[in-house]
């Protein structure tokens, strides 16, 4: 099956709040506009985004998620679960923290997640830690938590710094690799200073690579980026 027809096939849920902060157009002005183009460019329905009150206790948000992946997954093995919401190193706006991340994988494998789900998380610093390569942070235990529940082929994309929802260029991709344990945080899809970076950024910038990312290998993203006639050189991913 070629990559097109598995998009169209792809079930995924789309996450974000449900206003904009006070004195602020984050909701407005980029998690919905561009949640919204992300499932528009992968042929989701509009019922993929669900709005999180983000009013309500973090318990009361877990719930609203859980009960969402729910109806997901009676329909079907959930493919994808994107989140464009603030973040910390530590947590998500819609609920979940490092306390109770496992109780998302958790709900994402017994919903019936495929082998390989991806998790993209536009959510600033969610990919970043004090640890080494985002190790103990938010994104690397919701990785190392699908891997325990049994989803060893995860794959999770997370910004490791504050930045745009989706042109921030810091991202860390965090693998399963069959491991039945996780693993000692994640690596760059584009090394920051790398002989790619500056390509990085501008693709991020200005085009939709920015929402189509986290369903492509790093050796799919790196080709991109080079271009139909690629130049031999050395490309930073640690």
């Amino acid at each position: 099956m070629d990559r097109y027809a598995e998009v169209l096939l792809m079930r995924a849920l789309i996450l974000t709040p449900d206003r904009d902060s006070r004195g602020r157009r984050d909701y407005s002005g980029a998690f919905a506009p561009e949640a919204r183009a992300f499932a528009q460019l992968h042929h989701l329905p509009s019922t993929s985004v669900q709005s999180i009150d983000c009013t309500r206790t973090a318990p009361e948000r877990r719930k609203h998620v859980l009960e969402s992946l729910s109806r997901l997954g009676a329909a079907g093995p959930i493919d994808l679960l994107a989140c464009f919401c603030h973040g910390y190193q530590t947590g998500l706006q819609v609920g979940f923290d490092n306390s109770s991340v496992r109780d998302l994988a958790r709900a994402l494998v017994h919903h019936g997640c495929s082998p390989r789900l991806r998790v993209a998380l536009y959510a600033c610093s969610s990919g970043g830690s004090r640890g080494e390569a985002g190790d103990g942070g938010l994104a690397d235990r919701l990785r190392d938590a699908l891997c325990t529940a049994g989803c060893v082929d995860c794959v999770v994309d997370a910004h490791a710094t504050v930045g745009h929802t989706t042109r921030n260029p810091y991202v860390r991709r965090f693998e399963g690799r069959g491991s039945p344990v996780g693993g000692m945080g994640g690596q760059w899809i584009v090394a920051p200073r790398s002989p790619l970076w500056q390509q990085w950024r501008a693709a991020l910038a200005s085009t939709d690579l920015r929402l189509r990312f986290p369903l492509l290998e790093l050796h799919e993203v790196h080709r991109e980026l080079l271009g139909p006639s690629p130049a031999t050189i050395s490309i930073g991913v640690t």
